[in-house]
């Protein structure tokens, strides 16, 4: 599993960087296989002035999936969360909704001995075959 960190305009301490490194490694586990990795892209668009001002571009990618979360704030750690929390949720919700589809795709085709819900006839029911 790849994670990479990028910054522009502003430095990581290893501390930090560290942290970061270690919470994106612990998100993606939950996926287990399917993680390929992460990329962080940190910049600081004001620079020294400070303020609000820290852009994080966060992109998650597991083998059938990818999330993308953008978010912008004051404290880099608590940023890196919220968008690491979030991106989680948004895979957990495709994950949920793939599920569901191949769920009930296998019933979609089925034909059923007699009436169908309008009412016509099947093919099955057309020819006696049950």
């Amino acid at each position: 599993m790849n994670v990479f960190i990028h910054t522009q305009g502003l430095k990581l301490s290893r501390e930090d960087h560290d942290h970061i490194r270690s919470r994106l490694r612990q998100a993606l586990a939950r996926f287990g296989g399917r993680a390929m990795g992460a990329t962080l892209h940190l910049s600081d668009v004001n620079g020294p002035k400070g303020g609000v001002d820290k852009d994080c571009h966060l992109v998650v990618e597991l083998e059938d999936t990818t999330a993308v979360v953008r978010d912008r704030g004051d404290q880099l750690r608590s940023l890196v969360d919220r968008a690491l929390h979030r991106a989680v949720q948004t895979i957990g919700r495709q994950i949920g909704k793939a599920r569901d589809r191949a769920v009930r795709a296998p019933q979609l085709g089925r034909h059923h001995a007699g009436r169908s819900r309008r009412g016509w006839q099947t093919l099955d029911d057309a020819t006696g075959a049950t």
